[in-house]
């Protein structure tokens, strides 16, 4: 029956008229394509159209509503940072229109939504506000609740503002008992019990769930049962004291999502089945839950359930001591974790292209009517010359001497505006074509690293040395927030990027258990504070010295020594470590070049691109006087251009070895 009504409403947008229906049925297709299954990119795409007509048209209701049809969309992907501005401009746009104030109320209830699942917590209580405001002036009890509700989770994430949350929540709770929605209630129950289960108040959080739980048996409602026997089994299970009761209300909510044929509920309660199961120590019993979950993501393709059950599996097996399996399933886990990275990064990149398009056109409807105002001040000044014409027939020759000069400037500012407007398009495009690949090389980079610092201090947990993992967790946290705060900036000076490798070394050291010892020299007499470097450029040759070189070798001291020295045109960084230097394979001279170093020569060439200054890297096996590997050394020169214009020559490499 779907698909007839796609069919059919696909031949409507085929052979009809571009007109305000047509955008309305665009919007309308593209939210039944989101709902397949398989819709590839055909609903983003709809979407996107709905909007450059809308614009075309120059109806700026209809304008609003695609915008915020677009942003639903990127919601439904999980894109809240694409989505909060199309549903904000939406409500900007229409907030003094006179419109039907229905749709000013869901315009500042979407972007109060996707400011709240984006971290945005400032702007999606702004515009809940806004929502409420409408709501209350329009005596509209269903969108005080809705409001309500969405200002009370917002500001739950807003530390100091606990209460003043608890109050609109129950708030809500209040508007939904006095209209008799059991909807609302039901939603109100649920977020106060989530409430209370994230501040520690469980036995509070269970009282409301089985208020929940009382409303849903009365509207017969099996799936808002099976949600609710869930959500009290997860407070128990988070409160860790009576683990066969949470088991209990999980395996009652097992069978409801079994009757409902709910596969995707089926997996999350059989992973939180596994988890009371590996709680209790009963590893075997817990292995038969998560993989029951896994063949569930199987089945749905559902790479997130696949990721996280593979990630339970592998550490069930690792704590039964099977190292073979756990790294098996490690691998799965890590597979489809990539997988889902760059899904987000193609959305991403997606995103950036669709916003390009749509400052295209708007600044391409601008110019046009600017044309448009010029056409119409010709038309009226000829209207004023033939008036002129019957009594002076000298006017006439004058105006035709004007007319002329006038055909000449609108020619010369014609060409102006079509240069202006060719280059502020190429330059949008560029800046967002950068962006895209800066977006796509960073997402490359981190999350390996990212993970074997998490591991790592769930390693540590797991073996009990708890002081170690808080003092390894203490340098993450550094480290991250030091990531974070540099994170708006391309590039920043040496001397910052020495520190962010200091604490990532740190980190390193501890995740190696000390094996190494490392030394950072820094031996610069100017540029110190230019902002010159990539972030973190030259943390993947550290990576690699440390991984690649230091671990393999059987030396007793394992050393790394980073030394930063500056010239009058340049500055040149050296990374030098005595490990098991390059293999043959793996040699400059081969023509082979590791993922890292990969990516390493796209940052370096974007950087050579954008920025005045510039960059050239080289690596090298150390050797003894009998040509004996002792080590390896990166060296990577930042050629200043302010002072000199010819390239960087590298100084002559030493043949001897550093380390004794």
């Amino acid at each position: 029956m779907k698909g007839d009504q796609l069919d059919s409403l696909e031949r409507i947008l085929k052979h009809g008229p571009i007109d305000s229906a047509y955008v309305e049925t665009q919007m309308a297709v593209s939210r039944l394509y989101h709902r397949q299954g398989q819709h590839g990119d055909r609903c983003m795409n709809l979407a996107s159209d709905a909007v450059q007509h809308a614009v075309d048209l120059g109806d700026t209701y209809l304008y609003a509503k695609a915008l915020d049809n677009l942003g639903l969309l990127y919601r439904y992907h999980q894109y809240y940072a694409q989505a909060i501005p199309m549903h904000q401009k939406a409500f900007d746009l229409t907030e003094s229109l006179d419109i039907p104030p229905l749709s000013k109320m869901i315009f500042a209830n979407n972007t109060g939504v996707a400011a709240r699942h984006n971290g945005n917590f400032d702007v999606s209580v702004e515009y809940y506000l806004k929502a409420l405001a409408i709501a209350e002036k329009e005596q509209d009890a269903k969108n005080q609740e809705i409001a309500n509700n969405g200002l009370g989770i917002a500001l739950m994430n807003i530390t100091g503002r606990e209460q003043e949350a608890l109050s609109h929540l129950r708030r809500a709770l209040q508007i939904a008992k006095a209209s008799n929605n059991t909807l609302g209630q039901a939603m109100n129950y649920l977020s106060i019990g989530s409430y209370y289960d994230e501040i520690g108040e469980y036995e509070t959080a269970r009282k409301y769930l089985f208020e929940l739980k009382r409303l849903n048996e009365g509207m017969n409602d099996t799936k808002g049962i099976a949600i609710t026997l869930e959500a009290i089994g997860n407070s128990y299970l988070r409160e860790n004291k009576d683990l066969p009761t949470a088991r209990t209300y999980f395996e009652r909510s097992l069978k409801l999502y079994e009757q409902l044929n709910n596969q995707l509920g089926q997996a999350t309660v059989l992973s939180s089945i596994g988890d009371v199961f590996q709680r209790n120590g009963q590893l075997s019993r817990a292995l038969a839950a998560y993989f029951q979950a896994y063949d569930v993501g199987n089945d749905l393709q559902n790479n997130s359930m696949i990721q996280s059950s593979a990630e339970l599996i592998s550490t069930v097996y690792e704590q039964q001591g099977d190292t073979k399996r756990a790294l098996a399933y490690y691998r799965i886990s890590q597979q489809y974790k990539d997988s889902l990275a760059l899904h987000q990064q193609e959305i991403a990149i997606s995103a950036i292209k669709h916003q390009y398009d749509f400052e295209s056109k708007e600044a391409e409807i601008e110019l046009l009517t600017k044309d448009k105002q010029l056409a119409e001040a010709k038309l009226h000044r000829r209207n004023l010359i033939i008036f002129a014409m019957a009594g002076l027939l000298a006017v006439i020759f004058g105006f035709g001497f004007f007319k002329i000069r006038v055909r000449r400037l609108k020619r010369r500012s014609d060409e102006l505006i079509k240069r202006q407007k060719d280059a502020r398009l190429k330059a949008l495009y560029d800046k967002n074509l950068m962006e895209a690949e800066i977006i796509a090389t960073r997402m490359q980079i981190n999350p390996h690293f990212m993970f074997n610092c998490l591991g790592s201090i769930r390693f540590l947990v797991e073996k009990n040395e708890n002081k170690k993992a808080l003092d390894y967790l203490v340098d993450f946290s550094c480290f991250t927030r030091r990531v974070l705060e540099i994170s708006h900036r391309p590039v920043h000076s040496v001397s910052d990027e020495l520190k962010l490798l200091d604490q990532y070394l740190r980190l390193e050291k501890n995740r190696f258990d000390d094996g190494f010892s490392y030394h950072i020299v820094n031996e610069m007499e100017q540029w110190e504070e230019r902002d010159v470097i990539p972030a973190l450029l030259l943390q993947p040759f550290v990576e690699n010295a440390i991984c690649h070189g230091l671990s393999p070798s059987n030396r007793k001291e394992k050393q790394l020594r980073i030394v930063a020295k500056s010239g009058a045109t340049h500055i040149e960084l050296t990374i030098e470590d005595n490990g098991v230097g390059l293999a043959e394979h793996r040699t400059p001279q081969s023509g082979h070049k590791s993922m890292g170093h990969k990516i390493t020569d796209k940052r370096v060439d974007l950087f050579n691109k954008s920025y005045r200054d510039h960059i050239q890297w080289r690596i090298e096996n150390l050797v003894d006087p009998e040509d004996r590997v002792e080590g390896t050394r990166v060296q990577i020169a930042i050629f200043i251009l302010e002072t000199q214009e010819t390239e960087f020559v590298y100084p002559p490499f030493r043949t001897g070895v550093s380390f004794n």
